[in-house]
């Protein structure tokens, strides 16, 4: 074949992986985009329920006007909002300084986390408690909404007559870090993650996320609200797993055009951030304790990055130059296949980026940097977890707890 050595077998071998890889996450991407369902702004023609958004805030002092403002703009009828505080900074006076005296808002100090609990789940737990509405909204600090984002969201679950209801919201990326590196544990989670089948009540599939999490009050009293999942690190996908399995009806729906998130802003966020994320939440999610197992899946996803993010421009780079520098057809003959492939998963990202409203996916050339990035987190995040030192995040420091 070509007259190629064993190296050079290995090396197209690996580059028509990659384009199965790539070919086999457009389909499933654009396929779940296909599936799920939109929001819709039409006002609900029953009375509205009443409504409790609950914020944990953890010094967001400098990101989380947006988010507030555009919640006192919310023309929801009956609603309320209960922020739950753990800061040392000045988040709170940037609250009020955008609350005033909007009787619809509550801030409350965030008690001591309780042993065993994660951050977030803690201070959603506690809010719950003192929550009103019939139903209870969870959103992050790092979101901002259109006005007649919770109406929408509201009438969509009573006329799909859903129990819980998590949306895919427009990713914002601005510096150059997110915009090369987010798109990456992104793209991946949209491709691994089952977000087809989440509104089919006959399949197991569960997906949710945390960004914006609306169910109904008396069914997260039912399953004991965050008390089970209290030490899990994607306490979304936990909670939407533990909603199916008990028989409840969990929905999933696309309001691109409805929510902003802006996850992590400089590198050392990224970093940090999805190390808490990347693997912990991984093996925990799939309840993977053996630290064999656990090896072998760090193996397998950094395989898994490098042939499809990494590989094919690293591949093109060399036999460009091997090309040059030797004047052998054999590596022209590379250099055509590796351009093709890392063309073929630029044009891939750019559409299902766009489709998703991922970031800025013009910078999908550049994503090799991104990949290498992702390489290193998903390294880093495996390192913490098998040693036992744990993951850190906002001060705080997570171990696996299955």
């Amino acid at each position: 074949m070509f007259g190629l050595g064993v190296f050079s077998l290995f090396a197209i071998s690996l580059l028509i992986f990659s384009f199965l890889l790539w070919l086999l996450y457009l389909i499933i991407t654009i396929k779940n985009y296909n599936i799920l369902p939109s929001l819709s702004k039409e006002k609900l023609k029953t009375e509205y329920p009443s409504v409790s958004v609950i914020i944990p805030t953890r010094n967001e002092s400098k990101r989380i006007s947006p988010c507030i403002a555009s919640m006192k703009n919310q023309d929801y009828p009956d609603l309320e909002v209960i922020i739950i505080d753990d800061s040392n900074d000045d988040t709170v006076d940037v609250i009020k300084g955008i609350v005033n005296d909007d009787k619809r808002f509550k801030i409350l100090k965030e008690k001591k986390l309780d042993q065993g609990w994660v951050g977030k789940p803690h201070a959603m737990q506690q809010g719950s408690r003192e929550a009103k509405g019939e139903w209870l909204l969870f959103i992050d600090a790092d979101t901002v909404h259109t006005p007649h984002l919770i109406a929408s969201a509201i009438k969509h679950s009573i006329e799909k007559k859903l129990d819980m209801l998590s949306i895919l919201a427009e990713l914002v990326c601005k510096t150059f870090w997110e915009k090369v590196i987010q798109p990456i544990p992104t793209g991946l989670l949209l491709f691994i993650s089952p977000m087809g089948k989440v509104n089919d009540p006959k399949t197991k599939n569960a997906f949710a996320l945390g960004p914006f999490i609306l169910i109904k009050k008396s069914v997260f009293e039912k399953i004991g609200g965050y008390e089970k999942i209290r030490g899990k690190i994607a306490d979304d996908v936990e909670m939407a797993k533990m909603l199916k399995e008990s028989g409840f009806k969990i929905g999933l729906a696309k309001a691109h055009d409805m929510m902003k998130l802006r996850m992590y802003e400089k590198f050392r966020d990224i970093w940090e951030g999805w190390s808490k994320n990347i693997f912990m939440g991984l093996v925990q999610k799939r309840q993977i304790s053996s630290k064999g197992k656990q090896t072998l899946i760090l193996l397998f996803g950094l395989f898994i990055l490098f042939t499809m993010v990494v590989y094919p421009f690293i591949s093109t780079l060399i036999s460009l130059n091997l090309y040059y520098f030797v004047k052998n057809s054999l590596w022209l003959q590379i250099l055509s296949i590796s351009f093709f492939i890392w063309l073929f998963s630029i044009l891939t990202q750019i559409f299902v980026h766009k489709k998703y409203h991922i970031g800025n996916p013009f910078f999908s050339p550049l994503y090799f940097i991104g990949g290498i990035v992702t390489m290193g987190i998903f390294l880093n995040s495996a390192f913490k977890t098998l040693s036992g030192k744990g993951v850190k995040w906002k001060d705080r420091v997570y171990k696996e707890n299955l």
